[in-house]
């Protein structure tokens, strides 16, 4: 038909298009909300997943698009932390909307027994999966290559996976790992690491999708391997979708991850510090390492008390999450006091052990939505289990030993956790995406470096580098930076404290700032665990 059109007819159907897409053009730029800014950014623990995240968003994809490639990649490039073996917490906000959270965490087996080395059902390809359904734009398919291409072409390993190696390896099945101990001894800093069984898997669940773990040949590799799971388990695990804990700050809203993770815990920190007008230990570390240490002995005692899975016991979120219950706490604290509590923060096995490897990542798109991730095998390497190139969790350690607790084992129950994926919006705009591995520190160090950002009025960087302090039965672990002045004002305060190497132990905060005022996306990286952030213009892409 077209080639019997007339010249002036073809002018006229090539003027309608292009009047067409100008419309669209303008119609995008007027409906646009001319507030949110046009950055978008990752800031994540490794900087492979930085570069995996900052394609994805630069092809088109959304926040959600890049966290999920940038979950597949972490899994790769940091096997100690988080995988398909493990699972994990999202908490996604949107301009103008109510910001929800996905809990994919790994779930206790329908015997009511626990498994083999504490595995939990893992959450991790299913909650991918429903994320994407649910936000995503580009195909599933290619949003999990990045991650084949990592583990197929290989990576240089760093000074921090070879130190986990070391750490661990009497876990491990060093003799079936030779992408990790190759002639059966720890990989060093810059050899690479090849990882055949992992890209086989991540081709399956490419193809197939996620029945292919959960209904197919995968799970029935994990059933095999670990005694006390079942396919039916498999079959039956769901992700959880809730709306994010809510809490303010400082002109701010709170949005955090639901329990039994730590969002409550957070926020009832953050707005007790508030109600005792933390802002007056600013220019004194002594009264902030205090106020905020006792601030977290309550808090904690709090979650022992009332936190557990949503599914199984009444959780009094409203109580916990009000104004008015953190002046009621506040009012027993005092600036110059030492109180007289000295209780554990945890009373599970994994507290014991003290699993603190997860690791987290903030993601924020140019059309302004904000995602915050926290994924994790529970601690470093899960249970050292190695099923097709996955290191399998060993999340159940979180239940409490403790009978009376509400965290006890029980079947279909997922365990408390410490993990706090957050964002704070201004404006009903995602303004702060902040978390951070670490177990049960997470919740100290996240309040330490969200206080010193928004009441201190320090940069994100320059909060997330001061020293940081965790409390736990009357004793402080104090990173090595304080000052010998501080150190001794502690002691004169009746506290015992011990000096420790910035490191690991403390957490890594990963986070993106948006200043909506200026049009500006700015982020923090935890160089305590090889943090790294990277933001551009989306008119620098156009």
């Amino acid at each position: 038909m077209i080639k019997h059109l007339t010249r002036t007819n073809m002018l006229t159907v090539i003027l309608i298009i292009a009047a067409l897409i100008v419309i669209f053009i303008v119609f995008h730029m007027f409906t646009k909300d001319k507030s949110v800014s046009d950055d978008y950014g990752v800031s994540a623990a490794h900087p492979l997943a930085v570069e995996v995240g900052m394609n994805v968003l630069e092809e088109g994809g959304n926040a959600v698009d890049a966290a999920v490639a940038v979950s597949y990649a972490l899994s790769v490039v940091e096997p100690a932390g988080s995988g398909l073996g493990g699972g994990g917490a999202m908490v996604i906000a949107s301009p103008h909307k109510e910001p929800v959270a996905y809990d994919y965490r790994e779930v206790m087996p329908s015997t009511g027994e626990l498994p083999e080395d504490n595995i939990g059902v893992p959450g991790f390809v299913k909650g991918m999966e429903e994320v994407h359904s649910d936000f995503g734009q580009m195909d599933r398919e290619a949003l999990i290559q990045p991650a084949i291409e990592l583990a197929k072409n290989g990576i240089s390993a760093d000074q921090v996976l070879t130190e986990r190696l070391e750490s661990e390896e009497s876990k491990l099945a060093v003799e079936e790992l030779s992408p990790f101990f190759p002639k059966g001894e720890v990989i060093q800093p810059g050899e690479k690491v090849i990882q055949k069984e992992l890209v086989d898997t991540l081709k399956i669940i490419q193809e197939e999708g996620a029945s292919a773990f959960y209904e197919g040949e995968l799970g029935k590799s994990i059933v095999d391997a670990v005694e006390g799971l079942s396919m039916e388990d498999f079959n039956n695990y769901s992700v959880q979708k809730h709306d994010a804990v809510h809490g303010e700050l400082g002109g701010y809203n709170v949005y955090s991850a639901p329990p039994p993770l730590g969002g409550l815990t957070l926020i009832e920190m953050l707005q007790t510090a508030e109600a005792m007008d933390i802002e007056k230990a600013r220019e004194t570390p002594a009264d902030f390492i205090h106020v905020l240490s006792e601030i977290a002995t309550v808090s904690y005692q709090d979650r022992l008390r009332y936190i557990a899975d949503m599914n199984f016991t009444n959780v009094p979120i409203q109580q916990l999450s009000s104004k008015e219950y953190a002046q009621e706490k506040g009012s027993a604290i005092l600036f110059n006091q030492l109180s007289k509590v000295n209780m554990k923060n945890d009373d599970s096995e994994a507290g014991e052990d003290d699993h603190s490897d997860t690791t987290h990542f903030v993601i924020y798109d140019s059309d302004g939505m904000m995602v915050s991730v926290t994924n994790s095998l529970s601690h470093f390497f899960g249970s050292g289990q190695y099923v097709r190139g996955m290191f399998l969790n060993n999340q159940l350690k979180n239940f409490s030993k403790n009978p009376s607790s509400p965290n006890v084992a029980e079947a279909g129950k997922r365990p408390r956790s410490f993990m706090a994926p957050t964002i704070l919006t201004k404006d009903e705009k995602p303004a702060l995406g902040i978390g951070s591995p670490g177990g049960k520190r997470i919740p100290m160090v996240m309040a330490q470096v969200i206080l010193r950002h928004l009441v201190f009025g320090e940069s994100m960087q320059t909060a997330i580098n001061q020293p940081r302090f965790y409390i736990e039965e009357g004793e402080i672990d104090i990173e090595e930076d304080f000052s010998d002045d501080i150190k001794e004002e502690l002691t004169s305060r009746g506290y015992d404290w011990n000096s420790r190497e910035a490191g690991s132990f403390f957490g890594g905060i990963q986070s993106l700032y948006v200043d909506h005022k200026n049009n500006r996306l700015t982020g923090g990286a935890d160089l305590r665990r090889n943090g790294t952030w990277n933001a551009k213009s989306r008119r620098e892409r156009e």
